[in-house]
């Protein structure tokens, strides 16, 4: 009975993933004497580098800046969107060594990233 229902709710999960957006969101500062036209800049340069790679011709990437917000400073986010767990995988499977991973290097001249999480994103759609 219980493998049944752990089989049935795998299922379900499956379903929502395959359907769902994956974000990978830095928590990030300009550096001093940086502009967000840097950050712009660099962010440009790392994807064209990690759509290179296997799994990140999918990949999508944003800069969130707060408009109105609690938080001091030139706080930012940085949001890699790709369209599956799979994509995100095989990109990240291959970033070791990799022209994204070489592009970092000048990414931490202009900004600080303090950490960073993976989400889901599902789309609602109203019929």
């Amino acid at each position: 009975m219980n493998k049944v229902l752990i089989a049935i709710l795998l299922m379900g999960l499956t379903t929502v993933a395959q359907a769902s957006n994956v974000l990978q969101i830095w928590l990030c500062t300009t550096n001093e004497g940086k502009t967000m036209a840097d950050i712009e800049v660099l962010s440009a340069a790392w994807l064209k580098a990690a759509r290179s790679m296997k799994g990140g011709d999918q990949l999508d990437v944003y800069l969130d800046t707060p408009i109105a917000s609690s938080e001091v400073g030139d706080n930012f986010d940085f949001v890699l969107v790709a369209p599956s767990f799979e994509t995100w995988g095989v990109f990240q499977d291959g970033y070791e060594g990799s022209p994204a991973q070489k592009a970092d290097e000048d990414w931490f001249k202009v900004a600080s990233c303090s950490s960073s999480s993976i989400w889901s994103s599902t789309k609602v759609e109203v019929e």
